[in-house]
């Protein structure tokens, strides 16, 4: 009789402990759920504040491209700058005035900071980059394509006029095809088939399915050292967006020794080393990153867009091209 007292006893020791497990495991899997909660809870707060700093960044962009000025232009050590308008000369203005203000007038742009600018619980930073200093692949001519492949590495004559006249075909509105150039009746022997689009480059990808581009000619070659390069790209020269014509003041040296004539080039450098620009030329597409960070935190949120300046004055407007909500930076 004792015995099964004692075996019992022990039975329900063991279910004891077995029941203190299980609460042990739940009240565990119940902690580790509520972290995981207020962790991703935490993570949506800090990224949607991130995101509003980063759209802050683009309204700061925007509020300063759409103040009047003499010129645009990249500045060696200030980068994207604009040229003070000449203030009209005032009937009471004095040579002491003149002297005073010496100092101010020594500089022809304004020094804007746009880096971890200071907002709230975090950080804004944004950077203006000119789609004006970039070759329009949507307008340029064949003798431009043609210099433009001959730098970034297409050495023969022969791929460059197929390449190039192959661009122009897939952009013009006819069927007929240029000497060296492609129409439906090449693009339908790929594989899978496809048709020439016949209207404007949307995207610098879109080039890859034009004849003779391959990846390397537009992104460029994998190489480390640029010496050893193929190929350097020609994506970086180019946008897909239209107009007048190029922005001296912002092109690079490349896109200038492509467009210009060595003397001409060389002139436009050398006023942009000494004076700031070249000549009083202004932009009208920019390129806008506007980055989002919390203090005190990992998270960030990039934004980029693509800005189109209407109008001037009171009458200036833009108009929003592309807007990207979520740059990975992978």
């Amino acid at each position: 009789m004792k015995r099964l007292n004692s075996n019992q006893n022990g039975m329900a020791l063991m279910i004891v402990l077995w029941v203190l497990v299980l609460l042990i495991a739940l009240a565990t899997e119940f902690a580790f759920s509520m972290k995981m909660e207020v962790n991703t809870t935490r993570n949506y707060k800090e990224d949607t504040e991130s995101y509003y700093l980063a759209k802050a960044g683009i309204n700061l962009a925007v509020a300063e491209l759409l103040k009047n000025a003499r010129f645009h232009s990249i500045h060696e050590e200030h980068g994207w700058v604009m040229g003070k308008e000449v203030p009209a000369p005032s009937a009471n203005s004095n040579a002491s005035d003149s002297t005073e203000g010496e100092e101010e007038e020594a500089l022809e742009f304004d020094i804007v900071n746009r880096t971890d600018i200071e907002l709230e619980h975090g950080t804004i930073t944004y950077t203006i980059r000119d789609e004006n200093g970039k070759i329009s692949i949507n307008s340029s001519s064949k003798l431009i394509l043609n210099k433009l492949l001959a730098y970034s590495g297409v050495k023969e004559k022969l791929a460059q006029d197929t390449i190039s006249d192959s661009i122009l075909d897939w952009i013009d509105a006819d069927k007929n095809h240029r000497l060296n150039g492609a129409e439906d009746d090449y693009y339908r022997t790929q594989r899978p088939p496809y048709y020439a689009k016949n209207g404007k480059i949307e995207t610098l990808g879109e080039l890859l399915k034009i004849r003779g581009i391959t990846e390397e000619i537009l992104y460029g070659s994998t190489e480390e050292s640029e010496e050893d390069k193929e190929y350097k790209g020609i994506a970086q020269f180019l946008t897909v967006y239209k107009y007048p014509s190029v922005n001296p003041n912002t092109a690079s040296e490349e896109v200038l020794n492509i467009i210009y004539s060595p003397e001409q080039a060389k002139v436009i450098l050398n006023n942009r080393t000494s004076k700031g620009y070249h000549s009083n030329s202004l932009s009208t597409l920019f390129r806008v990153t506007a980055t989002g960070k919390i203090q005190g935190s990992r998270t960030e949120h990039t934004l980029e867009v693509v800005l189109e300046k209407t109008g001037t004055g009171d009458k200036a407007n833009m108009v929003t091209h592309y807007w990207n909500d979520n740059v990975l930076d992978l």
